[in-house]
């Protein structure tokens, strides 16, 4: 007796929610260069430094002994006590910018590390869609055959079931116990490959909690780079005659620490979703082997049924595919539900990366960026300082539009998800429920007493049933072929669409890491 087999096909929109949208159309970031660099009129050395240089001495700002002075408002304004060296004013805004950029470069490292990260974690092979959905059409097109065949050799002899062509129907049987067969190794093959591409992550630097330590790591030198900023703009708070520097100065490291705080919540998007595509795919695969697995012994003890002439073995054949449609009809809601349970998990042990939600990050990016482009307009500060400001206000732009996008077309991304997972999961319950409407059909002849036995009232009242279960069966497992043809097409039309508008997200990746390694350059161009 033929079961209905939903193909499951993990959806190209639902895949893609973890990537499409992750990387933003953005603006090309043109490298201004940096006009009118004032020179310093004293005799006063400049230090220059590279990305992994944070000040030329490795030593505090300021001794004890100048603390003290400092105290007392005894501190000459000019030029500025450190270490007991006289420093210029030239001197300390050359290691202030120089201080921005460095901090511009380890953020530049983190987004880079990121969106590898975001290719490698959970990678998605081009034909995995339509690799699992054929072996899922197998699946359906054997059960559809041998319900075809139940239904024609029964229907025949619904007057006189002594004339069923038992060694018919025993083929009708077996095919739909191999397409299960078929099926439940495709999941388990699925599955492995998922857990091999996650070794292969690890092998590279990018496993789950290798990248949490990575991102901790850089979170932590961009604030100790932050922390030695903030002590030289407090030093220059103290001298009135940079009053106009510092305030800029000020607002700057504010708009370094939002651009800090939007690299790690992209981060955090990234892995998070990772997390909850891998561990949503994981157990809907498990869930595929138990129903297909369970699926084929309902058909082999359906079999036995006729084989050996006694049909308590329906009975067992019809818990089974009860079993079966309880668990297509639970599976994709278990799965989504199970994803968010371990994607909390990992919010919670992210909670000290980042602690402020995405719209009000980009919230205080866009005031702290927008204050610091009134002052930078406002001539309230030397032309030098502007013309050195304007050319990162370019890069904070550039963050600042890139952020947006990316939030934007991850909630795009997500509602397209959520529609396909509503449409899975009604699928689910159609084919899901048909088949435990013909298991229970299996079971009424099977452990019922009085139609378990010989006779012509048992051969008719079970080949009614078996007849109505086969019929019940056919337009469910027609509705899974179909279905599992639609999701494939419609992910590769989508596919097919961004390819040709460049919003892919692989050709959104290539273009920021392009984009990246172009800023990466411009800001060590700028470093003095």
């Amino acid at each position: 007796m033929p079961r209905t087999s939903v193909g499951t096909g993990i959806s190209q929109e639902e895949n893609d929610a973890s990537s499409v949208g992750s990387l933003s159309d953005i603006d090309h970031f043109t490298n201004a260069q940096t006009v009118g660099r004032a020179t310093a009129s004293d005799t006063t050395s400049h230090f220059r430094l590279d990305e992994n240089q944070v000040l030329a001495a490795e030593t505090p700002i300021l001794d004890a002994a100048s603390d003290g002075l400092m105290a007392q408002g005894d501190i000459p304004q000019t030029p500025i006590l450190r270490e007991g060296i006289s420093t210029s004013p030239s001197n300390l805004e050359t290691q202030i910018d120089n201080l921005s950029l460095q901090i511009l470069l380890k953020q530049v490292d983190l987004e880079r590390y990121s969106i590898h990260y975001n290719q490698e974690a959970v990678k998605q092979g081009r034909w995995k869609g339509w690799r699992y959905g054929f072996w899922n059409e197998v699946n359906s097109g054997l059960a559809l055959g041998g319900g075809i065949t139940s239904v024609a050799n029964r229907g025949k002899y619904l007057h006189k079931p002594g004339g069923v062509r038992r060694r018919t129907q025993e083929g009708a049987n077996i095919v739909p116990m191999v397409g299960s067969i078929i099926a439940a190794s495709a999941a388990g093959g699925e599955f492995g490959i998922n857990l091999m591409h996650e070794f292969q992550a690890h092998q590279r630097g990018y496993g789950s909690n290798q990248a949490k330590q990575k991102i901790l790591a850089l979170r932590g030198e961009i604030n100790g780079l932050l922390e030695k900023r903030d002590s030289l703009v407090r030093v220059e708070a103290s001298d009135p005659t940079l009053a106009g520097r510092f305030e800029i100065d000020q607002i700057e490291g504010r708009v370094l620490r939002d651009m800090r705080d939007q690299k790690l919540q992209q981060f955090e998007r990234f892995h998070l979703a990772k997390r909850r595509q891998y561990w949503f795919q994981q157990m809907q695969y498990l869930f595929d082997i138990a129903k297909n697995v369970t699926n084929a012994v309902g058909c082999e003890q359906a079999y036995q049924s006729l084989h050996k002439r006694h049909r308590y073995y329906n009975g067992n054949a019809g818990v089974l595919f009860v079993v079966s449609g309880g668990l297509t009809m639970v599976g994709p809601v278990a799965s989504r539900l199970f994803g968010k349970v371990m994607v909390e998990q990992q919010r919670r042990s992210l909670r000290g990366i980042t602690r402020t939600d995405e719209d009000a990050t980009l919230a205080q990016l866009k005031s702290d960026h927008a204050a610091l482009d009134q002052l930078t307009r406002s001539g309230k500060i030397p032309a030098e300082k502007v013309d050195v400001v304007l050319n990162r206000s370019a890069v904070y732009a550039n963050g600042e539009k890139q952020f947006e996008n990316e939030i934007r077309k991850s909630e795009s991304a997500n509602a397209r998800a959520k529609l396909v997972a509503t449409q899975n999961i009604g699928a689910a319950q159609y084919v899901g429920g048909s088949k435990v409407a013909s298991g229970i059909l299996f079971i009424l002849p099977g452990y019922d007493s009085r139609y378990n036995t010989k006779g012509f009232r048992s051969d008719r009242a079970t080949n009614n049933d078996l007849f109505a279960a086969a019929v019940v069966g056919l337009p469910a497992t027609t509705f899974s072929i179909i279905d599992t043809l639609r999701i494939n097409i419609q992910g590769e039309i989508a596919r097919q669409k961004q390819l040709k508008a460049g919003t892919h997200p692989s050709q959104l990746a290539k273009k920021r890491l392009q984009e990246l390694d172009e800023l990466e350059a411009s800001i060590k161009a700028d470093m003095r």
